[in-house]
């Protein structure tokens, strides 16, 4: 009997820890500062055309992600490093 009380309070624990870590999550996720880049991320990106002489050149576009166009070097790298910074 004795028993069987104390690992019902100890699975009631359980289930009250874990909901006071998903508080803690959900805080600190409200938290977080939201900017622009957030909602509608913008990339330096690139891609090869020909001009009207027929010489080929490199066309830059500034918006969204478009999966058959280059990103700029630069671009590239400053996302590697925003990706190291949040881990």
């Amino acid at each position: 009997m004795v028993d069987d009380f104390y690992d019902h309070m100890k699975k009631e624990q359980e289930l009250l820890n874990m909901s006071y870590k998903e508080s803690v999550r959900q805080k600190e996720e409200r938290k977080k500062k939201k900017t622009w880049e957030d909602f509608m991320p913008f990339y330096s990106q690139w891609y090869w055309m020909t001009d009207w002489l027929g010489h080929k050149c490199k066309a830059w576009y500034f918006g969204p992600r478009l999966d058959w166009m280059f990103l700029d070097k630069s671009e590239k790298k400053q996302r590697e490093k925003e990706k190291k910074k949040k881990k």
